[in-house]
């Protein structure tokens, strides 16, 4: 991959950047939006380090976390912030 392409799917050195959307359909949230779905996200796993927010290709948002226990999860966020599914492991 080109280290000068700003989509985050990979950081130069060939790991995945975390913290940047790894799909084109998607993209990162900021603003309130952000702040209300990383809201929902830490009610949910306090004490979770967020590592993106973004769109979600389904219509819905997501948080991607790794909980306090270390687990990767992805937290589904509707339009009205309320946590509406999950999903565990790499993504």
């Amino acid at each position: 991959p080109d280290p000068s392409d700003q989509s985050g799917r990979t950081a130069p050195d060939g790991d995945r950047d975390d913290s940047k959307s790894q799909r084109p359909d998607e993209q990162l949230l900021t603003g309130d939006t952000a702040t209300e779905v990383k809201e929902a996200a830490l009610e949910k796993y306090p004490g979770a380090t967020i590592q993106r927010v973004e769109t979600d290709s389904d219509g819905v948002y997501e948080a991607h976390l790794t909980t306090a226990d270390g687990k990767r999860v992805t937290v589904e966020v509707g339009k009205d912030f309320a946590v509406s599914g999950e999903e565990t492991g790499p993504r």
